[in-house]
């Protein structure tokens, strides 16, 4: 058996292999700084790094996480005015306290920041941060002034930057340090001007939202903890936003200027603590949070019955569904109007392969919630097992509108049409989907064989020769 040291080696070197090959065409290009980190350049090292991301680094994969996530961005994005880039936005499974910008966009949230938040509103300070990092492009201006630095320099430090300290802290500083060993001095640690003019951006959005960006200070307070506890144990080259200290000054600044003005922000955190508790069921993060979470309703501290929402969605993930029900129907009779429940009980029962229940609580939580992609997804596997194939392959389709950014839409539709007699639109759906997850091979193969088993005149064929000419001509630069 490879001891733990060995296994982390080995990872590293498959993670330098992969961005080796999916970025190897860029790398070969020459150096960034002769063809300038132009707009359209940091777009197709987006596009690359989009898959070499999704398939080194462990995600949050459930729909009802990444239509949170991206909708709370696309709030954020509706105040800050036209962008360059398509915004995508994603939870990363490790328990570092960090969020990061990569190249044209794409925002990464640690799963250990969102679950040591108390609201809604951290999270939006932290979302409106990243996201003036990007519109700024203060990243671009790292690149330009790191001097002789290449595409491949960059996915490693923010391999590493993704790895965090964590639990594998010697893995991302060996990450990182190999990138260095390059020969490039690439140092992604904003400035100082860089983090000021991020956070006023951020706290200006904030106001036009009417969110109080009092959270800032919360967050940048936690920040500052948690970095006197680390220090020693992260390399500086890690930490993309230093000086916590130094930023709550000037948010404090701000915050006295609008003393008495400044909006309620929000009423309730019902939606911002079912994401919460989800990202902590799917990651673990705390095997002893059950007996402190009961502990605390039994003393009376939970009159909004978020602990007991937290209890209910930690059970369902450990697989105890009756005592899952048991907490979520006390949240129904606290919240009746919240349609979630619904399928969040309904999910509890598909899992137990009881598929009237489940889809009876699926359509009347659609009823109330047409739109929410978690009912959705849990609505269409339902159906599909029953054998209702076609009606769950419109339920699917409804889903890629609703979250395109959830990849594993694609591989259900890749199973379900062949159930159809569809075998070339099952193979267009999974070569999307290997796309997404960052196997390019696959990915060309099932493209190439939709092209050869649809008609000439089909869209998806037409589709599928445009996902083709994409991944040629990324594979060219």
């Amino acid at each position: 058996m490879l001891s733990i040291l060995k296994k982390k080696i080995l990872r590293i070197h498959v993670i330098i292999l992969s961005l080796a090959i999916i970025l190897g065409p860029l790398i070969s290009s020459g150096p960034l700084q002769a063809r300038a980190f132009s707009i359209d350049t940091e777009k197709e090292v987006g596009d690359k790094m989009h898959s070499a991301i999704r398939k080194e680094f462990k995600l949050i994969n459930a729909p009802d996480v990444a239509q949170y996530i991206n909708d709370l961005g696309r709030r954020v994005l509706n105040v800050a005015g036209a962008q360059y880039f398509d915004y995508r936005f994603f939870v990363i499974a490790n328990k570092d306290f960090n969020a990061f910008a990569a190249p044209s966009g794409l925002i990464f949230f640690h799963s250990g920041l969102i679950t040591a938040m108390d609201n809604e509103e951290e999270l939006l300070g932290v979302m409106a941060h990243e996201i003036a990092h990007v519109s700024n492009r203060h990243l671009a201006d790292r690149i330009d002034k790191a001097g002789k630095v290449n595409i491949a320099t960059i996915a490693l430090v923010l391999a590493g930057i993704a790895l965090g300290s964590s639990g594998e802290g010697e893995l991302s500083e060996a990450v990182v340090t190999g990138a260095m060993a390059t020969g490039a001095s690439m140092n992604l640690k904003f400035s100082r001007e860089n983090e000021e003019e991020a956070d006023r951006l951020a706290f200006s959005w904030m106001l036009k939202m009417k969110r109080n960006p009092e959270s800032m200070l919360d967050m940048l307070g936690k920040m500052r903890r948690i970095s006197i506890l680390k220090i020693g144990n992260t390399p500086p080259y890690l930490m993309t936003h230093p000086n916590p200290t130094q930023r709550l000054g000037y948010v404090r600044d701000l915050l006295n200027i609008y003393d008495g003005e400044l909006p309620e922000g929000a009423k309730n955190d019902f939606e911002f603590q079912r994401i919460r508790y989800r990202i902590i069921a799917a990651t673990n993060d705390d095997r002893l949070l059950i007996p402190r979470l009961t502990k605390k309703i039994k003393d009376g501290e939970d009159p909004d019955y978020f602990l007991r929402l937290g209890l209910a969605q930690i059970h369902i993930g450990e697989g105890n569904y009756d005592q899952g029900r048991k907490y979520l129907l006390e949240v129904m009779g606290k919240y009746p109007d919240r349609a979630i429940l619904k399928a969040d009980l309904g999910s509890t029962y598909l899992s137990e392969g009881l598929h009237e229940k489940a889809l009876a609580l699926f359509r009347k939580a659609l009823q109330n919630a047409p739109n929410d992609a978690f009912t959705i997804f849990n609505l269409a596997r339902t159906l599909d097992q029953k054998g209702q194939t076609e009606e769950a392959i419109g339920y699917y389709e409804d889903l890629l509108t609703i979250t395109p950014t959830y990849a594993k839409t694609h591989y259900y539709l890749g199973l379900a049409h062949p159930k159809q007699g569809r075998t070339g639109m099952g193979h267009y759906h999974t070569g999307l989907y290997n796309w997404f997850e960052g196997d390019v091979a696959n990915a060309k193969y099932h493209l190439d064989k939709a092209m050869e088993k649809l008609p000439e005149e089909n869209i998806y064929r037409k589709k599928s020769k445009e996902m083709l000419d994409k991944i040629d001509r990324l594979e060219k630069l």
